[in-house]
């Protein structure tokens, strides 16, 4: 269904980095085994390389490892109006700043998020105790002001697996920060591609994807962990990770990309790959 798979393990790093805890590309082609993986060591180098795949002669499936969406009323909390999902990205891509060199401010974002929906601190938690606030904490707040989970992270806790909410910013596994990093930049690559005259969904949000009608770009957000990983034979886990999963999203048909029959989730919190 698509030329190419490219798969996306992303990183919150407030500075350049490879190796552990950085970010990896696995790009698979839809035509053979081959699998290519890059290890760029900042947020800028790997927009930059997802850009040069999916300027690329033929179709491709852009999965990202982070959430495109938060809990259902989110954006009703925040004040915002039209489409959730994309009042979001537009709220993000104006209040996140996210420099070449991996400084940001993402954490500043969080507590004024907060503040936001107010009162008191949540649902946003995790940070370093020199970013404390009012409106931000280091650990959990309970109760949150808002659901801990999407429904697709009730799906999966059904199922036995442990995601992580995407509220929380720090910690081993946590994709909070992930996400206020990933969705502006993601934004900013979709607007780029469309302004080349590349056509692109962010799914499930644009609907079910047609065999008939695939776009040249569809983004996706995974969960690597929802698969069994081969041996590591020495090498980083997020190194194999991205290359297991590309290799496997290969095999992508229509039927993984229908819509979940959900207002909700379809409007605002989207929905994981293979969940």
């Amino acid at each position: 269904m698509f030329d190419r798979v490219v798969v996306v393990d992303w990183s919150a790093s407030s500075r350049p980095t490879r190796g552990r805890d950085s970010i990896w590309i696995g790009v698979a082609d839809g035509s053979s085994d081959t699998v290519l993986v890059s290890n760029p060591s900042t947020r800028a180098e790997a927009i930059a390389q997802m850009g040069e795949w999916c300027r690329r002669p033929g179709s491709t499936l852009l999965g990202v490892d982070f959430s495109l969406g938060y809990p259902s009323g989110t954006t009703e909390s925040l004040g915002l109006s039209g489409v959730p999902w994309r009042a979001m990205w537009d709220l993000l891509a104006q209040l996140i700043d996210d420099r070449d060199d991996n400084a940001n401010n993402r954490f500043e974002v969080a507590a004024e998020l907060n503040r936001r929906v107010g009162p008191g601190p949540g649902p946003f938690w995790g940070c370093p105790p020199s970013r404390r606030s009012a409106t931000l904490t280091s650990t959990k707040v309970a109760p949150t002001p808002l659901d801990e989970w999407r429904r697709v992270e009730y799906r999966l806790r059904d199922s036995g697996h442990r995601p992580f909410s995407g509220w929380q910013l720090l910690g081993a596994g946590s994709v909070g920060s992930q996400s206020l990093l990933g969705i502006p930049r993601t934004d900013t690559l979709l607007r780029s591609l469309v302004s080349d005259g590349r056509s692109v969904a962010v799914w499930p949000f644009s609907g079910s994807i047609e065999r008939d009608a695939v776009p040249d770009v569809v983004i996706a957000e995974v969960w690597p962990s929802l698969h069994r990983l081969p041996p590591l034979d020495g090498r980083v886990r997020d190194e194999v990770q991205v290359a297991s999963v590309a290799r496997r999203l290969v095999h992508t048909t229509a039927a993984d990309l229908v819509a979940p029959a959900c207002d909700a989730v379809v409007a605002e919190e989207g929905w994981v790959l293979g969940a």
